[in-house]
C-alpha cells in the first residue's frame, strides 16, 4: 500500500478543474451537474472517450480481475471470493470517469475505490476479530463514505485524501496482524507457520510507484497533454492494477483463517 507521502502528493489537485465540456460534445449535458475537482494532464477530446489514455488504461484492472477469477478455484472464504469482482469494479468505475470526465462519474470512481479499500480493511478486521457480520458493515461503509464524498467535494475538501486514510487503515491493520503473529511465534521469522510479506511489500512498492507518477502528472512536472497513449495517471492505473493482483496473492494465504474467524 502507498506511503502517506506519495498519497499526499497524489491527493493534491492543481488549482483548477477541467474546462467545461463544449455543447455538442458527448457528456456535455452530464457536465451541467458539475466537473471533477482535479484536472489531470491529458487534454480531453470531444468524444465518447474523453481521455483515451486515462480511460483505456483501466483495462489493466479488468485483466487482473480475470486472472484472479481464474485462480479462485478452491477458496472457501466469501470475502476472498469477492476479490476479483472488487478489482473489476475499480477498473469499470474509473473507466466511466475518465471516459466522461464529469463530477457524477468521479463520484462513481470513488465508489469503486471504496469497494476495494473496504474489502481489504474488513478482511483484516475480521482476522483481528473486530467485526463478524461483514456484509452489512461493508455496504454501510461504502455507501456512507460515498455520500460523505459528495458533501465534502462541494465543500472544497480534497476527497483524494479519503482514499489515503483508508489505505493507511489497511496498512495499520496489517501491521497489527503481523505483530500479533510475531508475538504468538515468539519472534520466529518467516517459514513454515511464518508470516511472509513479500507479496504485500510488492503491492506497497507498485502502489508507491504509481502514486509518484500520478503526482507528477497532476502537478504538471511530467505532462504532455496531447499524448493519448502515455500519461502519468494512466501509468498509475497499470501499476495499481498490478498492485491489487499482488495484494490478492498476499491475502489468499488467509483463506482458512477467514473461514474460521
Amino acid at each position: 500500500m502507498p506511503s502517506s507521502l506519495a498519497l499526499g502528493l497524489a491527493a493534491l489537485p492543481p488549482g483548477r478543474t477541467p474546462d467545461p465540456i463544449p455543447p455538442g460534445c458527448p457528456w456535455h449535458e452530464l457536465s451541467a451537474y458539475g466537473l471533477p475537482n482535479v484536472n489531470w494532464c491529458e487534454a480531453p477530446l470531444c468524444a465518447y472517450v474523453n481521455e483515451p489514455a486515462n480511460a483505456w488504461s483501466n483495462l489493466a484492472y479488468v485483466l487482473v480481475a480475470l486472472l484472479i477469477a481464474a485462480a479462485q478455484s478452491d477458496e472457501r472464504s466469501p470475502l476472498l471470493r469477492r476479490f476479483a469482482a472488487a478489482v473489476a469494479t475499480v477498473g469499470l468505475c474509473s473507466f466511466a470517469y475518465h471516459a466522461s470526465n464529469v463530477h457524477v462519474t468521479q463520484i462513481l470512481d470513488f465508489f469503486g475505490m471504496y469497494v476495494f479499500c473496504y474489502l481489504l480493511l474488513l478482511i483484516n478486521l475480521r482476522r483481528l476479530r473486530v467485526v463478524r457480520a461483514v456484509a452489512p458493515v461493508f455496504w454501510a461503509a461504502v455507501l456512507a463514505t460515498t455520500a460523505l464524498t459528495v458533501g465534502l467535494v462541494h465543500a472544497g475538501f480534497p476527497i483524494q485524501a479519503i482514499v489515503a486514510l483508508l489505505t493507511l487503515g489497511i496498512v495499520a491493520s496489517e501491521v497489527a496482524l503481523y505483530r500479533r503473529h510475531r508475538r504468538a511465534r515468539r519472534g520466529d521469522g518467516p517459514g513454515p507457520g511464518g508470516y511472509p510479506l513479500r507479496w504485500f511489500l510488492l503491492s506497497f512498492a507498485l502502489l508507491n510507484a504509481g502514486a509518484v507518477l500520478s503526482a507528477l502528472d497532476v502537478s504538471r512536472r511530467w505532462c504532455d497533454p496531447q499524448s493519448h497513449v502515455l500519461q502519468g495517471h494512466a501509468a498509475w492505473h497499470v501499476l495499481t492494477a498490478l498492485s491489487l493482483g499482488a495484494a490478492y496473492l498476499h491475502f489468499r494465504r488467509f483463506d482458512t483463517e477467514l473461514c474460521a474467524a
